[in-house]
C-alpha cells in the first residue's frame, strides 16, 4: 500500500524508482520473473511501468525464440550427419575412421549447443543453499574419482540459487582444473556484499589476451587439446551464463605464484 506521504509526486517517483530498480535486478537474473504490478499514481509513472513490462515481455520472447532456433538448427544438422554415417558404411577403413571421428565431434557440439541454449534460457527454481555443502559435495565426488582436489577453510555462506545450475557451474570449473592442471583448490569467502568462490590450480595458466575469449561459445584455446579431452568450447560460456543468471559472473586470472584461478562472483543478500 502507498501511504499519503508516498502519494506526493516525489514520493511516487521514489516508490516507482525503487520498484523498477528491484524489478530490473530480478529481470537481469531471470527473464521469467513476474512483471511489475500496477502503481496508483500519475499517468507518467503508470506509462513507465507499462513500458518496463513490455520490455520484459519482448526479452522473454527473444530468449524463447533464440532457444527454439538453436534447437531447430541442431535438429536439422543431425539428419544429414546420420545420412553421412550411413553413406560411410562401404568407405575404405581409413576414410571411414577419420570421417566418423569428425561426425562424433559434430554431434558432441550439437548436444553442447542444445544444452547451452536450454540452460541459458530456462533458469531453474531458486532455493536457499548452503554454499559450502554444495562445494564439498562436488569436490568429494571428484576426489572419489581419484582427483587431487580439496576445499580450503573459508566463510560459511548461503545464497538463493538454482541448485542444479550452480552445481553444474562448479563441476565445470573444477573439472577444467583437474583436466588441464591435475588438481584444484576451492575456497569460499565474502568480500563486501559479494560471495566469491575461487577454483585455483597450479597449471600453465592462460595467455592474458585469451582470458576473456575462452568464454565465447565454441572458442578453443588449443584445438588439439580440446579434441583430446572431449571439449566442445561451450563449458565456460555455459558457466558464465549460469553465474550471470544469478546476478554474478565468472572470471579467470593467472595467479602470481603460477596457475589459474576461476572466480565465481555472486551477490550477497
Amino acid at each position: 500500500m502507498i501511504n499519503d506521504q508516498q502519494r506526493s509526486p516525489y514520493g511516487l517517483f521514489l516508490v516507482c524508482h525503487h520498484d523498477s530498480s528491484e524489478a530490473a535486478e530480478r529481470l537481469g537474473r531471470d527473464p521469467t520473473v513476474p512483471p511489475l504490478g500496477d502503481i496508483d499514481g500519475p499517468p507518467e509513472i503508470a506509462a513507465a511501468v507499462v513500458a518496463f513490462n513490455n520490455m520484459q515481455a519482448r526479452l522473454k520472447l527473444y530468449v524463447k525464440d533464440r532457444t527454439t532456433m538453436v534447437a531447430a538448427i541442431a535438429h536439422d544438422l543431425r539428419t544429414p550427419l546420420m545420412r553421412l554415417t550411413l553413406l560411410l558404411e562401404n568407405a575404405p577403413s581409413d576414410v571411414k575412421s577419420a570421417a566418423e571421428a569428425v561426425i562424433k565431434e559434430m554431434n558432441s557440439r550439437i548436444r553442447g549447443a542444445l544444452a547451452f541454449g536450454r540452460d541459458a534460457g530456462n533458469p531453474g527454481r531458486r532455493q536457499c543453499l548452503e554454499l559450502r555443502t554444495l562445494v564439498e559435495s562436488v569436490v568429494d565426488e571428484m576426489a572419489d574419482r581419484g582427483a587431487d582436489v580439496a576445499v580450503l577453510p573459508g566463510d560459511e555462506l548461503t545464497v538463493d540459487a538454482d541448485v542444479a545450475g550452480l552445481r553444474a557451474l562448479l563441476v565445470n570449473l573444477v573439472e577444467n582444473a583437474v583436466r588441464y592442471a591435475d588438481g584444484a583448490r576451492v575456497q569460499l569467502r565474502r568480500l563486501d556484499n559479494r560471495i566469491l568462490i575461487e577454483v585455483a590450480d597450479n597449471g600453465p595458466g592462460i595467455p592474458v589476451p585469451e582470458l576473456e575469449k575462452v568464454f565465447e561459445p565454441f572458442y578453443r584455446l588449443e584445438a588439439l587439446r580440446n579434441r583430446a579431452t572431449g571439449g566442445t568450447g561451450l563449458g565456460l560460456a555455459s558457466a558464465r551464463a549460469v553465474a550471470r543468471s544469478h546476478g554474478g559472473d565468472v572470471t579467470l586470472a593467472n595467479r602470481r605464484e603460477g596457475g589459474l584461478v576461476a572466480t565465481i562472483t555472486l551477490p550477497l543478500h
